[in-house]
C-alpha cells in the first residue's frame, strides 16, 4: 500500500508553539526600540513647540523699552514689557535745556521751527509715528521696596509735585512731518502741557505703541500672549491668544543688571503630553535708557 504524506497533530501543534516563542522573542527585543523611537518624537515634537514659544518672548524682549520688564514677584508665571516701535536721539526744543518740554503756542525760546512748543527734530529722516501711543525719554526704572518710583518709572504715576514723568500722558497724540535729514514730532498732551523729568544724557527716546506680556495659565494649560493699550500699576490681561499648549510648569525672573551691565531675564517652560521636556532661556536686555 502507499504510504500518506502529511503532518501528525503532535507536529502542528509544536510548529505553532516554536512559532508563538519566536514571535515573543522578536517582540521583546523590537519593542524597547519602537518605544524609544515614538518617545523621542514626541520628545522632538514638545521640544519644538517650545523652543518656538521662547524664541517669539525672547524678541519681543529684545524690543522693549529700556527698563520696562517686569515680572510678576507674587506668581513668576507672569512678564510684561512696553513694546518699542522706533527710537532714535533728538535735539532739545528748549533753548534753557537738554530734555523736552511742551506746551501750546508759541515762545522764542522754542528751538522747532516756527517757535512751536509742542514739536522737537528727531535725527532720522522718514520716521513713521504709526500707531505710536507714547514718548518715552530716559526711563530709569528706578524702585523703592521693589515698588515702581513715580516720576522715574513708567509702570507708576508722575511725579506728585511736578507732575513730570519719563512717559508722555495716557491719550497723547502725535503727528510728524520729514525733512531731508531729519523728522519734525509734534506731541499734543490731554492737559495742553508736559514736561519730561529727566533729559537723556545721549538724547535718546523711545516711541511705544502697547504693552506685551505673557502669563501662564497652568490650569488650562497654557502659555498666552497679550497685549494692552494702557499702562497700570497692576499686572492684568486684556485679549489673549494662545502660543503653545500642554503647559505643565513655567517660571520667569528678572534681574534689572546696570547701566554698565545689561539686564537678564531668564524663561523657564515645561511642557508635558505622554513625554515631559523642560526648557531654560536666559535673554539679555539692553536698558541703557
Amino acid at each position: 500500500m502507499r504510504r500518506c504524506a502529511g503532518f501528525t497533530l503532535i507536529e502542528l501543534i509544536l510548529v505553532i508553539a516554536l512559532s508563538a516563542v519566536v514571535a515573543v522573542m522578536i517582540t521583546t527585543v523590537l519593542s524597547r526600540p519602537l518605544e524609544g523611537f515614538v518617545a523621542q518624537g514626541s520628545r522632538a515634537e514638545l521640544v519644538d513647540q517650545a523652543a518656538l514659544a521662547l524664541d517669539r518672548m525672547a524678541r519681543d524682549i529684545r524690543r522693549a523699552v529700556p527698563n520696562s520688564v517686569r515680572v510678576d514677584k507674587n506668581t513668576n508665571h507672569t512678564l510684561e514689557l512696553l513694546n518699542a516701535r522706533h527710537g532714535g536721539r533728538y535735539l532739545p526744543n528748549r533753548l534753557d535745556g537738554e530734555g523736552l518740554h511742551f506746551a501750546l503756542g508759541t515762545a522764542d525760546e522754542c528751538t522747532a521751527p516756527g517757535n512751536d512748543c509742542q514739536t522737537f527734530r528727531v535725527l532720522e529722516p522718514d520716521l513713521t509715528i504709526e500707531d505710536v501711543r507714547w514718548l518715552v525719554v530716559y526711563n530709569t526704572g528706578a524702585e523703592s521696596d521693589g515698588s515702581p518710583v513715580r516720576g522715574s518709572n513708567l509702570w507708576a504715576a508722575a511725579d506728585a509735585t511736578t507732575g513730570r514723568h519719563v512717559i508722555t500722558p495716557q491719550g497723547s497724540s502725535f503727528s510728524a512731518m520729514s525733512d531731508v535729514r531729519s523728522t519734525l514730532i509734534t506731541v499734543t498732551a490731554p492737559a495742553g502741557s508736559f514736561a519730561f523729568a529727566f533729559s537723556s544724557p545721549q538724547r535718546r527716546f523711545y516711541l511705544a505703541d502697547e504693552v506685551v506680556g505673557y502669563r501662564c495659565d497652568l490650569l488650562n494649560r497654557r502659555l498666552l500672549r497679550f497685549t494692552r493699550a494702557s499702562l497700570t500699576p497692576a499686572f492684568t490681561a486684556d485679549a489673549s491668544h494662545v502660543v503653545v499648549d500642554n503647559v505643565t510648569d513655567c517660571r520667569f525672573s528678572y534681574q534689572a543688571g546696570s547701566q554698565r551691565r545689561a539686564g537678564l531675564v531668564s524663561l523657564t517652560l515645561r511642557l508635558t503630553d505622554g513625554e515631559s521636556i523642560e526648557l531654560f532661556r536666559q535673554v539679555q536686555v539692553d536698558n541703557a535708557p
